[in-house]
């Protein structure tokens, strides 16, 4: 039988105020949503977009919303990833 067991966190104020910043933002919903539309674009278009394409375009949509500097790179891929 597998337990599992839920914890209650208190992390730092800075730790806290980053994640609030994150979820209050939605800049990863954001992201998903801009690469969605690259995607449908790119499909209009009659170009097939890969994994690795999509994720090319993530450094020039952090000069596009500069709160995307903000969220670990790691998650920012995994949004790409989801797609």
């Amino acid at each position: 039988m597998i337990i599992s067991y839920k914890y209650r966190i208190y992390p730092e104020w800075v730790a806290e105020h980053k994640l609030d910043e994150a979820l209050l933002r939605d800049t990863c919903r954001w992201l998903y949503n801009r690469l969605l539309e690259e995607i449908s674009k790119s499909k209009e278009n009659g170009v097939q977009l890969k994994i690795y394409d999509t994720q090319n375009v993530i450094p020039s949509l952090k000069l596009e919303n500069p709160d995307l500097r903000n969220v670990y790179s790691k998650d920012l891929q995994m949004v790409n990833y989801t797609l």
